[in-house]
């Protein structure tokens, strides 16, 4: 009984020892309450204040952790600036600090990034829907280990066609390239929804790539007035006067084409795999995002 009344008037600087050293008896703990040091200093990173800033914007009000904030360059600037006279801004609900020019959308994914530790087990999915607004506010500000951490989150997670979006809006001129070339590469064509999302000049230039650079399967190999033999055609003339019919559609005729080889050269394009000239495609991308970056210089 001695023992257990003795732990429950311990402190909790006190029960806290006792714990890190498991051999220490409780009436052999001193606490600091009772030997006070004669300085502490606060630590630079893991002395937090805790306390609550209130900010609204739109519509939306929020209570946030004020050292969550001081890790922008801009909100930690703020919070130096001397106090004017009345309520402090952000103080209480009743006077936050009001935020225009940003959607609260916006702010609730760059709270969620923020919050989420990077040792989460439960961590916000990467979307574009989210990765997209935080890092225009993390920028904005200047939060920039979120910056830091995001890029390559980004990279990692974003599809081209969001890259893109990502890219053009925040300058990273390498991932336009790559996203570019590589939408112009794939068998599948552009979706609505992602046409929708791209700028014009990409949607020409992808189309345009592709059209110029890539073989498509089953086009029609043979170019206007052009000139084959039997043996990369896999056709021959059959010109015997006698009429036959056409495998295809039946119709009758006289002068026929004869099918010799059916893995000839030119079947082969209809047949096989779309081929792309990759190096002359990524030849002319990359012209074109340093044309378009120079015009907006």
């Amino acid at each position: 009984m001695a023992s257990n009344a003795s732990a429950s008037q311990m402190t909790a600087s006190a029960l806290l020892s006792v714990h890190a050293t498991s051999d220490t008896k409780y009436d052999e703990v001193s606490t600091t309450s009772a030997n006070p040091p004669e300085s502490v200093e606060r630590h630079p990173e893991f002395f937090f204040e805790d306390k609550l800033v209130a900010i609204q914007v739109e519509g939306t009000l929020f209570n946030v952790h004020k050292h969550q904030l001081t890790k922008s360059e801009v909100f930690s600037d703020m919070f130096k600036m001397p106090r004017i006279q009345g309520p402090e801004e952000g103080s209480t609900p009743e006077h936050p600090i009001v935020i225009k020019g940003v959607a609260a959308a916006d702010f609730v994914a760059l709270l969620k990034v923020l919050y989420a530790s990077h040792f989460s087990s439960n961590p916000p999915a990467p979307t574009a829907a989210l990765m997209i607004p935080a890092f225009r506010l993390a920028n904005m500000w200047n939060f920039s280990e979120l910056r830091t951490y995001l890029i390559p989150l980004a990279e990692k997670h974003l599809d081209d066609v969001d890259k893109i979006v990502f890219a053009r809006e925040f300058g990273i001129k390498e991932w336009l390239t790559s996203a570019h070339i590589r939408l112009s590469q794939r068998e599948e064509y552009l979706t609505t929804e992602e046409a929708r999302k791209l700028e014009v000049d990409s949607v020409l230039l992808i189309s345009r790539m592709r059209e110029k650079y890539r073989t498509e399967r089953g086009k029609w190999p043979f170019p206007p007035n052009s000139y084959y033999c039997a043996g990369c055609s896999g056709l021959t003339n059959a010109t015997t006067g006698a009429y036959y019919a056409c495998d295809e559609c039946g119709t009758s005729s006289r002068n026929p084409l004869r099918c010799l080889n059916p893995n000839s050269a030119l079947a082969q394009k209809m047949s096989g795999p779309s081929t792309v000239d990759t190096t002359s495609l990524e030849e002319e991308v990359n012209k074109w995002v340093e044309d378009e970056y120079s015009t907006k210089k």
